[in-house]
């Protein structure tokens, strides 16, 4: 997938955007990036409420939901006052949309039926993201440095416990345009561990890791 990007960018010695394209020299704080990314390029409104927002008053809201696999990269990334993040809580971005404007009895079927279609999705697929988003990747094409800590810990497991009740990942892993890894390593132990072959992976072509070895 093409990854939404400001036209000027640049943090020295760590990201720059140039004709299109993200380059990234140092894998560290990405999700920090992203964020940078996105206040950079969207307008400074809420996308729920249209109040004006500044950075000491913003959040940024994930469009697809950490609970369904929504990962931090710019496309996915909306700014918002907190209220409106809050009260959205772990619904879609258009699902949303509707419960707002709904009355008080619509919402109570509304937020029912949207539930159901998590639940569903969740167990058949694994996550809910558009499907032009995400691609299966074979773990071998994956290019990382191992880390230098064990990383086993709590969102390691929650994989293992999301696993063992659905079969399934929760989440694709975020690659750039040369299958080199920018975000998922826990997903990456988590498959090697388990004799996985083939992972989900959003791949961004027009964001190159520079100067990785492997």
């Amino acid at each position: 997938m093409i990854m939404e990007l400001p036209k000027k960018f640049c943090i020295e010695n760590y990201a720059r955007v140039e004709d299109g394209v993200l380059y990234i020299e140092r894998l560290e704080r990405i999700e920090d990036l992203m964020y940078e990314l996105s206040y950079a390029m969207r307008k400074h409104r809420c996308v729920y409420c249209g109040k004006k927002l500044k950075r000491n008053n913003s959040t940024l809201d994930h469009r697809y939901p950490r609970d369904t696999g929504g990962v931090s990269i710019v496309n996915n990334l909306y700014p918002t006052c907190p209220l409106c993040n809050s009260h959205k809580s772990n619904f879609l971005h258009n699902e949303y949309l509707e419960i707002c404007k709904m009355n008080r009895d619509e919402k109570k079927k509304g937020i029912r039926k949207f539930r159901k279609y998590h639940e569903r999705n969740l167990k058949k697929i694994g996550y809910i993201l558009p499907k032009k988003w995400v691609e299966n990747v074979d773990i071998s094409q994956v290019k990382c440095r191992p880390p230098g800590l064990d990383l086993r810990g709590k969102k390691y497991h929650r994989i293992v416990a999301f696993w063992e009740e659905h079969h399934k990942l929760p989440k694709p892993i975020v690659l750039d345009k040369n299958n080199v890894l920018i975000d998922g390593y826990n997903i990456i132990i988590f498959a090697r561990d388990f004799n996985i072959k083939t992972i989900p992976a959003i791949k961004l072509e027009n964001v190159v890791v520079v100067n990785s070895e492997f």
